[in-house]
């Protein structure tokens, strides 16, 4: 009769050797966005949502938000989570690219708005920051991570939960453009 001669601990398998394999990457489908030189309404609120979809759960990685101007200026941006969704407005559905060609068609539903949406949907903020718009290749960044140190994303279960980019209706610099990159996973609904 052979021994078993690994060594289990919590259920974690280690050999004799006592090495620990960890897989770092997901397996879950990726997908991202990013646009650059998008004109906001002039006193701007949600400026890009991203709605979730009935059969798939959209867990929301990373979100970067850049800013350039002919004139120097500043405004605030929230992370707002809606739990209904925008109507009206002037929007665009962006290229939403896989990390993986093998993954699936993504399921969540973006919006790239150049005209406020007439009403907004039901949400709250989740996170704040002020995004600088710089002028001649000097773009302020704002960064929204929610992957770090095996924090939970934002999850979005339904379509009618979505993520939005809203600008709080400040006044937009002379001149100013902003880009995003969002970054989300989808996953099957239980």
């Amino acid at each position: 009769m052979a021994l078993d001669m690994n060594v289990y601990v919590n259920g974690t398998k280690f050999n004799t050797s006592g090495d620990l394999r960890v897989k770092m990457e997901g397996d879950a489908a990726t997908y991202g966005i990013a646009v650059t030189g998008n004109t906001p309404a002039a006193t701007p609120t949600d400026v890009f949502t991203l709605y979730g979809s009935a059969s798939k759960v959209i867990k929301i990685k990373r979100i970067l938000v850049a800013g350039a101007a002919t004139t120097a200026g500043s405004m605030t941006v929230f992370v707002t989570k809606r739990t209904a969704a925008n109507t009206g407005g002037t929007s665009t559905a962006p290229t939403i690219g896989k990390y993986d060609s093998a993954d699936a068609t993504p399921a969540a539903t973006p919006a790239l708005y150049t005209a406020n949406p007439s009403a907004l949907g039901a949400g709250v903020a989740l996170r704040y920051n002020r995004l600088n718009f710089g002028v001649a290749g000097s773009n302020g960044i704002v960064e929204f991570n929610f992957s770090n140190n095996n924090d939970k994303p934002i999850i979005l279960n339904s379509a009618t939960e979505g993520i939005a980019i809203n600008l709080n209706g400040g006044t937009v610099p002379t001149g100013g453009a902003f880009g995003l990159s969002i970054e989300w996973e989808e996953v099957s609904a239980s």
